[in-house]
């Protein structure tokens, strides 16, 4: 069953606590920028700002992400699919957010388990194959999501810019729309890198006829947390920094170009985690991001 999400009623501040989190059943408040920053352990902080600090409270159950390239977005999304998906889409509760100074303070859930590429390995061929049946299952249920039909667009959940990495890269940190419907997307996306008002004699490769649906963005094995023994259970989808509105085919092309060459992962599960339809889309769509350099 569709669930209608509401970008009016996400909240948008810059400082957001939610007193009725799960959080503050047992504490009183969260720590400060200035406390996360002192918890960092030795050799942890992040010598790039591209790429989030992240620290780890287990005492009160607690994660805490930062950096100038966090955004609000990750906190939004969320807060979105922990609110309007609970039972269907696991992910870290989120408690909250802030900036201070050029950092942005993520705090949220600290989920126990350890990555799924940690747990591959070991892994029989049944158990790989039942874990990715439920990861095809998580992603079918986030794409019942779906916008206001008044208000479609493709960009960040609250509405702001398109977050994806691959346009932080390629526009050196701008970020790119929100657009209005999926010809004004594939219209930029393919004349990246061109003169203003020239169309690339390869435009249409890509279709304007799909779907907006809500997407991680960046599906792999490490932003996957399962259950550390026993059969692997899924018990957290993480990172939803690059999350929101996109042409239905991204979450697939992206998840295959971000792949280790030939590995099964691309080869075997990613067909039975999004089918073979989007097989088609891959190529077409890789020609224009390898066209700017990806």
């Amino acid at each position: 069953m569709a669930t209608t999400v509401n970008r009016t009623l996400i909240p948008s501040a810059e400082s957001v606590v939610f007193q009725n989190s799960s959080f503050f059943h047992f504490h009183v408040r969260l720590p400060t920028p200035q406390e996360v920053r002192a918890a960092v352990p030795a050799g942890a902080l992040s010598n790039s700002p591209q790429i989030a600090t992240r620290v780890q409270f287990p005492h009160l159950n607690l994660f805490v992400k930062y950096g100038p390239y966090v955004q609000i977005s990750e906190g939004q999304c969320l807060h979105v699919v922990h609110r309007l998906l609970p039972s269907t889409v696991p992910v870290p509760e989120v408690f909250g957010w802030c900036k201070d100074g050029v950092d942005t303070f993520l705090y949220m859930q600290l989920v126990p388990g350890i990555t799924l590429d940690d747990r591959w390995i070991s892994l029989k061929v049944e158990e790989k194959q039942a874990v990715c049946e439920n990861l095809r299952r998580i992603i079918g249920n986030l794409r019942s999501l779906q916008q206001d039909p008044t208000d479609v667009f493709i960009g960040s959940v609250g509405g702001q810019p398109l977050p994806d990495n691959l346009f932080q890269e390629l526009m050196n940190g701008q970020r790119a729309g929100p657009f209005r419907s999926v010809k004004d997307f594939h219209d930029w996306f393919t004349s990246i890198n061109l003169d203003p008002g020239i169309i690339h004699c390869e435009r249409d490769l890509l279709k304007d006829n799909n779907r907006v649906v809500f997407t991680h963005a960046d599906i792999h094995r490490d932003n996957v947390i399962v259950s550390p023994t026993g059969p692997p259970r899924i018990l957290a989808i993480v990172d939803w920094g690059q999350s929101g509105w996109y042409p239905d085919y991204w979450e697939y092309c992206k998840s295959r170009s971000i792949c280790r060459p030939h590995d099964e992962w691309e080869t075997t599960y990613l067909p039975r985690i999004f089918g073979g339809e989007l097989e088609e889309w891959y190529w077409d769509w890789y020609f224009f991001i390898q066209r700017i350099g990806f």
